[in-house]
């Protein structure tokens, strides 16, 4: 299995792409990593390196000049660092980076690879315009969403309140889930850290959804427009079974299908898109999706069925969704 450490801008306004030469401490190549951007700096986390080998390193490139640099935290006060993982969400809110959840390798062996879903969670505090201060491992209440990886996580700040709120989606722990969790964080502005630090109670809690759940699924991607979480692809269950969901899935498939949660009302909201069939992406899982703007980007990504990963097809296309008005269009394939 190859992994690249390639990286790839794509211009909007002129439909290219570009390679720019990176330099600095490059990191291998590998999947299922977790990042964020913060300005004009990408913080990289974990991934598998190669098969069975996951990492727990912690890279920054900075656009301004395209220089990579690995970093190293200092560990938790109150207990060890993350462990190398991968499927794990990395989210952004303010200075700080939360981490959670993901799949270990409890054997040395990475030949003999023994699973552990992981249900942690790690916050980083970031230094401002470069470099990093400390992980920490915060108290939290309320009860812990399951371990899972392969999960989404979408932050989503109430306009009134500015209270912040993580949100958990999906994922998989042995068989597609199709839960929502939200960690409430708190405000992200305005106040001092140590004030912050005092009034924020980071508490989960599992809300009760009104609509028409999506199916559950996995390497699916979420993303935040206005006050909307649009879900697209990822790995359902072929066969909705609720005692086969509930224990371990045999047959799964790549899906297209697009769901739409409000986070203000907690509803999954029907989406009528003005489009034809050959006109929306093939199905597909372990995709990318940014949110410009009213536009929802989707990229690459891969097509498959069951266990037949010689036959999967990875996608090169990218498209866009208008969610102002649900037209999809493909920009272009390369």
């Amino acid at each position: 299995m190859l992994f690249y450490h390639c990286f790839i801008l794509c211009f909007l306004a002129t439909n290219q792409w570009f390679i720019p030469a990176v330099r600095g401490d490059i990191p291998p190549g590998c999947a299922a990593y977790g990042f964020v951007c913060d300005g004009t700096r990408l913080l990289v986390f974990g991934g598998m390196v190669e098969y069975g080998k996951y990492s727990n390193d912690l890279y920054e490139l900075q656009a301004s000049r395209w220089e990579w640099k690995r970093l190293k935290a200092k560990a938790p006060k109150n207990g060890p660092p993350p462990c190398p993982r991968l499927g794990h969400s990395f989210s952004l809110v303010g200075s700080k980076c939360y981490l959670f959840g993901g799949l270990a390798n409890d054997s040395e062996d990475p030949k003999n690879n023994i699973p552990r879903y992981l249900n942690d969670l790690y916050i980083l505090e970031l230094r401002p315009g470069s470099g990093v201060v400390a992980w920490d491992i915060p108290i939290t209440y309320g009860i812990l969403p399951p371990p899972r990886e392969s999960h989404t996580a979408v932050v989503y700040t109430e306009r009134d309140s500015k209270k912040s709120r993580l949100v958990i989606y999906g994922g998989m722990s042995g068989c597609r889930l199709g839960d929502l969790w939200i960690l409430d964080i708190g405000r992200t502005g305005g106040l001092s850290t140590a004030l912050q630090n005092a009034v924020d109670t980071l508490t989960w809690n599992k809300p009760n959804l009104n609509g028409i759940a999506p199916l559950p699924r996995s390497l699916h991607s979420a993303t935040t427009i206005s006050n909307k979480m649009y879900v697209f692809g990822g790995w359902v269950p072929l066969v909705m079974d609720d005692v086969k969901v509930a224990t371990h899935e045999k047959e799964w498939k790549c899906t297209n299908t697009l769901a739409c949660l409000n986070l203000d009302s907690m509803a999954w909201e029907h989406i009528v898109m003005d489009t034809l069939e050959d006109n929306i992406p093939r199905a597909r899982a372990g995709h990318c999706a940014v949110a410009i703007n009213t536009r929802l980007y989707i990229w690459s990504g891969r097509d498959g069925y069951r266990k037949a990963w010689n036959n999967q097809v990875c996608c090169k296309d990218l498209w866009y969704l208008e969610t102002g008005k649900y037209i999809l269009e493909s920009c272009f394939s390369c």
